[in-house]
């Protein structure tokens, strides 16, 4: 069974299935468990939780404690490339974490080499027809980035946001497979002449939903 991690792109998205209090060493997370997946809002059931201060220890092992098999996270993102236009969806291949580092490995050293299931991420791609490849980084948040941070991230990556480098990476310590899907909301600060505001990164969320919704219809079905 697939866990999915959603946030932003699928705000006000109640998916079929039983809510359930699942109880972890990290803390209490709150899942969807429906037939063929398993949901979980980062952000929270009140999606009231920002960015810098989501427990990425407590929802992974939370999917990990339900069974899922796999984990999908589906990500809202900045575009760093012109090419790569808001309403568009990018199966990334690779990340970079400039955020705030977390691990399951506190108290032992072990060095664990991260990266996306090749499976999964293709399996992701089918569903989605999204662009084929892309870097993801990760920034701390909760603001935007500057516009001079943008103009260096760009050289290195295609999509920019908050939360999908420490989901990945506790996948990839505790072996479950994992694999991203971004939604382009917005172009990062600085990339298009049109001044960024999380209002219109709202407006395009609320574009985007349905597009998103069909993916993970086609994922899991």
């Amino acid at each position: 069974m697939l866990g999915i991690i959603y946030g932003t792109s699928l705000i006000g998205k109640q998916f079929e299935g039983k809510m359930e209090t699942v109880q972890t060493k990290y803390g209490t997370v709150e899942v969807f468990k429906g037939r063929d997946a398993i949901f979980l809002p980062r952000h929270g059931v009140a999606m009231d939780t920002p960015p810098h201060r989501i427990n990425h220890l407590a929802n992974i092992s939370a999917l990990n404690i339900s069974g899922a098999s796999g984990v999908v996270c589906i990500s809202s993102t900045g575009s760093l490339k012109q090419e790569i236009a808001p309403g568009t969806m990018v199966v990334v291949h690779d990340y970079i974490n400039f955020g705030r580092h977390v691990t399951f490995y506190d108290e032992e050293i072990r060095h664990v080499v991260p990266g996306f299931d090749y499976e999964l991420r293709d399996r992701v791609l089918r569903a989605s027809r999204g662009f084929a490849r892309g870097v993801y980084v990760q920034t701390h948040g909760p603001r935007f980035e500057t516009k001079a941070e943008i103009a260096m991230l760009r050289q290195h990556a295609d999509v920019v946001g908050m939360t999908l480098a420490n989901e990945a990476t506790l996948c990839s310590e505790i072996k479950i497979p994992v694999a991203a899907l971004c939604t382009v909301d917005n172009y990062a600060n600085g990339v298009s002449e049109q001044e960024l505001d999380y209002e219109t990164v709202i407006e395009n969320v609320n574009k985007n939903r349905d597009m998103v919704v069909d993916t993970i219809a086609r994922l899991i079905g």
